[in-house]
């Protein structure tokens, strides 16, 4: 579900908005919350940090090991993100912008959430589940913004909506597919990239000056990455 958290104070000192929340009854996650609203429609919507984290999943107060790593600045499990890669390079050869608004979510961050819902003292007060029950401690939630494209396509990725009153809210059910981070079967070195600054896609291996921030983006496996990760490797140089 679309975190009532961008990020929490307690974890990182960027401030950001919180949205609200309201409850509904009959929903198969107790939060309800606001549709996500996207921040960037660039390159950065798919930035890669493949510096992974290990970190504790919840699914049902149960817990289990989970390798977190960031995209577009939101964190992921690695399988869930490799296969929204692969669902954004589907989205962007559409034409479509697609987008992570929240994604994984630590236990501390859920219970500060759940201890601003019971005290009315934080977060607007807004409805948030007991920790260890909330969709986005699963790994495999994401909020993303919503289309057309992506109520069509997202079963293909391996994708499904698991709450019916939030058209954003998805959750990935199947094995890593492989990717820019590793694992899986996957990776792809015949991969491509959208570039929203050139308006055109690129082939993996391509550096890119992002409009956005003027920073140098190279596409590798099909995602972009915030550095030159093989700056002898790239296969075309797009400066601004």
């Amino acid at each position: 579900m679309k975190h009532c958290l961008r990020a929490l104070l307690i974890l990182t000192s960027t401030s950001v908005s919180i949205v609200g929340c309201t409850a509904e009854q009959g929903s198969s996650d107790p939060e309800h919350e606001e549709e996500p609203v996207a921040s960037t429609s660039d390159e950065l919507r798919s930035v890669v940090n493949c510096a992974a984290r290990t970190d504790t999943a919840y699914v049902n107060a149960s817990p289990r090991p989970i390798s977190v790593i960031t995209i577009g600045g939101m964190a992921v499990s690695r399988a869930t993100g490799h296969a929204f890669l692969a669902m954004q390079r589907a989205a962007d050869a559409a034409g479509v912008s697609l987008q992570i608004t929240s994604g994984f979510r630590t236990m501390a961050e859920q219970q500060y959430l759940y201890h601003c819902y019971q005290t009315r003292s934080c977060n607007n007060g807004n409805l948030a589940a007991r920790p260890g029950y909330s969709n986005h401690q699963s790994g495999l939630a994401l909020d993303l913004t919503t289309s057309a494209w992506l109520a069509n396509n997202a079963a293909r990725f391996g994708f499904v909506r698991t709450v019916p009153s939030e058209s954003w809210h998805y959750e990935h059910q199947g094995a890593d597919p492989g990717g820019v981070c590793g694992g899986g079967a996957g990776g792809g070195a015949d991969l491509g990239c959208h570039s929203a600054t050139l308006g055109t896609g690129v082939p993996d291996n391509a550096c890119v000056q992002a409009r956005s921030d003027g920073k140098w983006y190279q596409c590798k496996d099909g995602a972009w990455v915030d550095r030159f990760s093989d700056p002898e490797g790239c296969a075309s140089v797009h400066p601004l």
